[in-house]
């Protein structure tokens, strides 16, 4: 079974994304939440304890997943970029996504930018609170995981 593991720091809103992917309820894990979402294909999501907390675990789950959903919330991303990085390495196809999208006054379309011109990647800005975005990012992670 494929899997996509949602990557970010601590308070970015990777439970809630996962619960707005899945519109099912989350059963927490010390170490990460786990859950099928179906699509054209059918995944095992797997949401991993903060980058910023314990590198370990997130390597761990770094090495088994085929599409990595990287949650960006502020203008100092250097940790996820590095993150990324590693990801690509391990052979993770990557999605940047700016988490908590509703808490910018523009949508997050600065901070998505700022991130695309770094990394080179392209962005989605994603509110689990409001839904907005949500449908698109389901569709980017079930067209990357078509293609393999």
């Amino acid at each position: 079974m494929k899997q996509v593991g949602i990557f970010g720091k601590r308070k970015s809103g990777k439970s809630a994304l996962m619960y707005a992917l899945t519109k099912q309820k989350i059963i927490q894990d010390a170490a990460f939440s786990a859950m099928e979402i179906s699509g054209v294909t059918r995944v095992m999501l797997v949401d991993t304890v903060g980058v910023d907390v314990e590198e370990t675990t997130a390597e761990k789950s770094a090495q088994s997943v085929d599409v990595a959903l990287m949650l960006i919330t502020d203008d100092s991303f250097e940790l996820e970029l590095a993150w990324i990085s590693k990801l690509q390495k391990a052979g993770s196809k990557i999605i940047v996504v700016i988490s908590q999208a509703d808490k910018f006054s523009d949508g997050g379309a600065a901070l998505a930018a700022a991130v695309k011109e770094v990394s080179g990647l392209q962005t989605l800005c994603v509110s689990s609170q409001t839904g907005a975005g949500v449908v698109a990012l389901d569709e980017e992670i079930n067209r990357l995981l078509a293609k393999e």
